[in-house]
């Protein structure tokens, strides 16, 4: 998961650099735009489901190791 979500943000880092550094957007008109927006959405399609399922998991981990806890305090 942590590799889908590195490749979801350098797809975004080459999007935004391709915007700041070159003049792809003048040169090649509409399909430059959509080329840019390709590489900018392909990225956060890959790396926001990865981050969700992440998140998921930690609050799952954090959740067993706090009825863990509770159930350690009840039997002293």
């Amino acid at each position: 998961m942590i590799f889908l979500i590195v490749v979801g943000l350098i797809l975004i880092a080459i999007g935004i650099s391709l915007i700041i550094f070159t003049d792809i957007v003048t040169t090649k008109g509409t399909d430059g735009i959509l080329s840019i927006a390709g590489l900018i959405a392909g990225g956060l399609f890959i790396s926001v489901p990865a981050k969700i399922y992440l998140t998921l998991q930690l609050m799952k981990y954090n959740d067993e190791k706090l009825q863990a806890r509770n159930k350690q305090s009840n039997e002293n």
